[in-house]
């Protein structure tokens, strides 16, 4: 079955994504000069040239402006193909729209430029390592009843293939930035499948 097209982004939405990237690079510049807590809303609206109310409107709280990225993981659920009633094919089929998602981040040096500082901050901002896992189980808990009931799977199973293939996502993002520390180079998409092979082995090791 083959994916469907995206629909074409208007002029309005593309305005709207363009203000909400202005907001979380506001964001990001003052997290890193002053951290989560000792930066508000109205600084961040005032640097990205918005009234709070705009800011309020397209990013809810200061911790979630930051995150203007990662719906783009979350929407590409929405492309996961009927793959029958078998767990493993649908950890097949997520494990393929994340990495294309991936690659399509590594070959965007913005968006990865604040993928990458987005990750880094985390490390060190509880209050954004928390917005991050909400955000997380909120997306999972959108597409869960909707998967379940496309490809015929219990709704456990979606949840049990959600969680290994988000857990392969975590850890691939958060090794990124840890290499990156490190001085080291890596691309998201072969990083992506060594992780998956590592965990794969830790899940079949015997003690």
């Amino acid at each position: 079955m083959s994916t469907p097209a995206a629909p074409v982004e208007g002029l309005r939405d593309r305005r709207r994504r363009e203000t909400a990237v202005e907001i979380c690079a506001a964001a990001l510049d003052l997290f890193e000069e002053k951290g989560v807590t000792g930066t508000t809303v109205d600084e961040i609206a005032a640097r990205a040239g918005v009234s709070p109310r705009t800011f309020f409107r397209l990013a809810g709280t200061k911790e979630d402006a930051v995150f203007v990225d990662d719906g783009r993981f979350a929407d590409a659920l929405a492309g996961v193909a009927e793959v029958g009633d078998d767990i493993a094919a649908l950890l097949t089929a997520l494990r393929q729209v994340f990495a294309r998602e991936l690659e399509l981040l590594d070959a965007d040096a913005r968006a990865r430029e604040r993928f990458l500082r987005v990750r880094r901050l985390i490390a060190h901002e509880p209050a954004l390592l928390g917005a991050a896992v909400r955000r997380e189980v909120t997306s999972a808990d959108r597409f869960v009843p909707e998967i379940a009931d496309r490809i015929g799977l219990a709704e456990l199973d979606v949840r049990a293939a959600l969680g290994v293939a988000g857990l392969e996502m975590r850890t691939t993002l958060d090794e990124w930035a840890r290499r990156y520390d490190a001085g080291e180079t890596a691309t998201l998409v072969a990083l992506h499948r060594e992780v998956q092979a590592r965990l794969s082995r830790a899940v079949t090791s015997r003690a």
